[in-house]
């Protein structure tokens, strides 16, 4: 059977609302979009009632799904269970009903929730369990666990549980008893990772891997052939509960495929070009995290509803985009939870069956995301195990911060890919990126490893770990370091002396407005470094370092993640401009040329570009390594609701660079694949 991209339109059905013209608009929708599967939402949102008991479940939820389901079913049109609370998002007024009679979580700041259950409580891992198998009965394609199955963000509660459940066992693993300050402190103390916090992000790892394989062997038991998919949050704030992602999905998934929901970062409509640089953080980095062998459903989702909220070219770019990370479906969100039904007006139908046939070319010809080609942008699941913490007052600090490369060399359409570290993993001769508190994650040997055998792009904050680990400074041959923090009358721009990009002689690039602070790197003559750029003052002082190449090999970008700008000064042509020059001298990579805003991920027989800007491209225009220019590619784009393609000509590749003459519209996405 041919595989198809999976349209999967999440619906609420409100059963003291439904009637034969909303299912009949339903039935019209499905037909008019090419949707595949309909994923029920079940107490959702506005019409939540708290947590169900088994036979409202049975009485109020499934009859209505069930007969509905059967309907679709004549046309091709699977079935799926979206039940909108595992833990529960967010107090709204509700409280745990006496039937069900389950603790609630308390945070760090000894604020209870009223509704949010505590995940170690066994009347809720009983209960959770039981309502699974009664959704199991429907007989689901997929059952889905929202993303409120963790351990922060449930309004008013940011980071749990610290419930005298909780107390208790992390007293007896520190083998003495602590209060809920004391450990509190402890969790977040600055400094060196304390056993308070090791403690805290192991009982968070295991005890959701537990109920996970409970609800697990609860489905399979009443339902085999159903599988239970995962939906994701931020990856940062995962880290900050200890996620073990392998480990999680394994326990979940059973025998069947992984099957997991990334989030695609824009609820709202944002400027396509920041959308860009938060889908490599969120999308991209989830993707890596559950891994390769799975089926990946990014979640599409506007809210509030219509197109007021977001227009459908930004639609049409979110679903096309997802190509980048070898997506096998998406979950579309496009209409109200409280049971409206399908609104015509969107022309939601129109757009989405116009994309139908490129989504499923992409899904036949999978983008094999773990062997992509270009820049290798290291992270940890295991960071915030090994963070250290400055003021120690907000859990905050325990974010990683590993992904500001990411963000920017894929914004700036440098061929990348994000490349989760695990004990297993060894590198030589690959190109490297790493930023934050990543090394921290790692042992001398493999710091001294990476930095000798690869081209490694490092930030300040890994320089800052090298000086903190005093014998590894020589792997850059300096001797001083002196942080200068930003806006503080020291560093004002940073010069790249002696070049000339985009027509001017000696360019400039802020340091002093939405940028990190600066490392003033004092280098001893042990190595060959290569100056690229230097900081300066307002009196056009030159002060210290900024680009530099070490022994041919080790770039450096001497400055921290800014907590509240990121990196937002580095996304500028001139720093584009230098980024590509160092690659070419230090490595060689595939990136789009004259191209700004557009997006590249490659491997040896595929390539995906999306345009995350509003601006036409005259042409494609890509630098390639020399396997890829060996090759011959067809580009594959649609017109209307028609598949296209034409063969790429081997006259088309001149000095390293193919020049495609194909206008790549505003928020298109196309396909190259090599010819069969």
């Amino acid at each position: 059977m041919t595989r198809t991209y999976q349209y999967s339109l999440r619906f609420t059905i409100d059963p003291y609302n439904w009637d034969d013209e909303r299912e009949e608009k339903l039935i019209k929708f499905c037909r008019e979009a090419r949707i595949d599967n309909v994923v029920f939402f079940i107490n959702p949102e506005e019409l939540n009632q708290g947590h169900p008991t088994v036979n409202q479940i049975r009485e109020h939820w499934l009859p209505t799904i069930e007969k509905v389901s059967k309907r679709l079913a004549k046309d091709q049109v699977t079935t799926s269970l979206n039940p909108w609370t595992t833990l529960m998002h967010s107090d709204r007024g509700h409280k745990v009903s006496p039937e069900l009679g389950f603790g609630t979580m308390v945070d760090y700041l000894d604020h209870q929730a009223e509704s949010i259950a505590c995940p170690k409580d066994p009347k809720w891992v009983d209960y959770i369990t039981a309502v699974y198998s009664e959704y199991a009965k429907l007989q689901p394609k997929e059952l889905w666990l929202e993303d409120d199955f963790r351990h922060y963000n449930h309004t008013p509660i940011k980071l749990a549980c610290f419930c005298d459940r909780h107390m208790k066992i992390y007293s007896e693993m520190l083998e003495r008893k602590v209060s809920r300050e004391e450990f509190v402190e402890k969790v977040l103390q600055p400094g060196e990772p304390t056993p308070e916090r090791i403690v805290y992000l192991g009982v968070a790892r295991s005890e959701m891997k537990q109920v996970a394989h409970a609800i697990q062997k609860a489905v399979e038991k009443v339902s085999p052939k159903t599988r239970l998919g995962l939906m994701s949050s931020f990856p940062e704030w995962h880290a900050v509960e200890g996620r073990d992602w392998d480990g999680l999905f394994d326990n979940l998934s059973g025998s069947h495929r992984r099957v997991s929901r990334p989030h695609l970062p824009a609820y709202n409509e944002v400027s396509p070009l920041q959308y860009s640089r938060v889908f490599e953080r969120y999308t991209r980095v989830t993707t890596e995290l559950v891994g390769n062998h799975s089926d990946v459903y990014p979640e599409l989702e506007s809210y509030m509803y219509s197109p007021f909220v977001k227009s459908k070219a930004f639609t049409k770019l979110q679903v096309e985009s997802t190509q980048m990370v070898g997506a096998t479906g998406i979950l579309l969100n496009l209409f109200d939870m409280m049971g409206n039904g399908i609104d015509e007006s969107y022309d939601y139908a129109e757009l989405l069956a116009k994309s139908k046939d490129l989504m499923d070319f992409g899904a036949q010809n999978r983008l094999d995301v773990n062997h992509l080609d270009g820049v290798k942008v290291l992270f940890s699941q295991d960071a915030s195990f090994n963070i250290k913490t400055t003021e120690g007052t907000d859990p905050e600090e325990l974010l990683p911060k590993e992904y500001s490369w990411l963000s920017l060399l894929g914004t700036l359409g440098i061929a990348c890919k994000p490349e989760k570290w695990t004990i297993k993993s060894h590198f030589t001769g690959e190109t490297l990126a790493i930023s934050g508190q990543f090394l921290n994650n790692l042992d001398n040997g493999q710091i001294e490893e990476l930095i000798k055998n690869n081209v490694v792009l490092l930030d300040g904050e890994s320089v800052q770990i090298l000086f903190e680990r005093s014998n590894l400074r020589k792997l850059i041959g300096a001797d001083t370091l002196e942080f200068k923090k930003a806006r503080t009358d020291y560093q004002s721009y940073e010069q790249v002396d002696g070049m000339t990009i985009d027509g001017i002689k000696n360019p400039r690039i802020t340091m002093l407005q939405h940028t990190g602070d600066y490392y003033k790197i004092g280098y001893d003559n042990s190595k060959p470094v290569e100056v690229l750029s230097s900081a300066y003052n307002e009196y056009a002082e030159k002060l210290g370092p900024v680009m530099t190449i070490v022994d041919g090999r080790t770039v450096i970008l001497p400055m921290n993640t800014d907590p509240k700008y990121g990196w937002e000064s580095q996304y500028y042509s001139i720093k584009e401009q230098l980024l590509k020059y160092i690659l070419n001298k230090t490595t060689n990579l595939d990136y789009v040329i004259d191209m700004p805003g557009v997006k590249f991920v490659a491997n040896s027989d595929e390539m995906v570009l999306s345009n995350f800007t509003i601006d036409d491209q005259k042409e494609i225009k890509v630098h390639l390594t020399a396997e890829k220019q060996a090759t011959d590619w067809q580009l594959y784009f649609h017109e209307g609701t028609k598949l296209q393609s034409f063969s790429v000509k081997p006259e088309w590749i001149k000095n390293d660079i193919l020049t495609i003459p194909y206008r790549l519209k505003g928020l298109e996405t196309v396909i190259l694949v090599t010819k069969a």
